[in-house]
């Protein structure tokens, strides 16, 4: 139940406490009460306010001891791996994103990289949500790629 709802059932339950409270007093007619008209009215008011009074503290205590909503937790830090590189003649660049990051912790790994000759670029993200590669092929070199599950392979 929302802050807001509960304090309005707070006010509303002791208005209607005050009312019925008079109502009683007025209606029903005990040897103990006044006789008068007027001070009958001013006995039940004087009984209505104590009991709403008293419903109110109630209501109060209720109404305000649910705390705020706490802040949600800052986000996971991310986990980022960055590469570049050149590779000529038989030279090889690897990169590897590691191990999968823990539950909720988002990961990114990054690579620019050039090959010429028989050079090899590789890639594997290493189970990060976000993998990218911008390569550069001539000559024989090649380029690959692996994100986990779906690998990609091209001159």
């Amino acid at each position: 139940m929302t802050r807001a709802v509960r304090w309005l059932v707070t006010v509303v339950a002791a208005a209607a406490t005050f009312g019925v409270c008079v109502w009683v007093v007025r209606a029903v007619s005990w040897g103990w009460l006044p006789q008068g008209e007027g001070p009958r009215l001013d006995t039940a008011l004087a009984f209505g306010t104590v009991t709403a009074g008293a419903v109110l503290a109630v209501g109060i205590w209720w109404a305000s001891r649910e705390q705020p909503p706490s802040p949600p937790p800052p986000p996971a830090p991310l986990r980022t791996v960055t590469q570049e590189a050149t590779a000529s003649e038989n030279a090889r660049v690897t990169q590897a994103g590691g191990p999968p990051p823990a539950a909720g912790t988002p990961s990114r790994v990054d690579q620019h990289a050039e090959a010429s000759d028989d050079a090899t670029v590789s890639q594997t993200g290493g189970g990060a949500d976000r993998l990218e590669q911008h390569a550069k092929a001539s000559g024989g070199g090649n380029i690959a790629q692996t994100g986990g599950d779906q690998p990609v392979q091209g001159p």
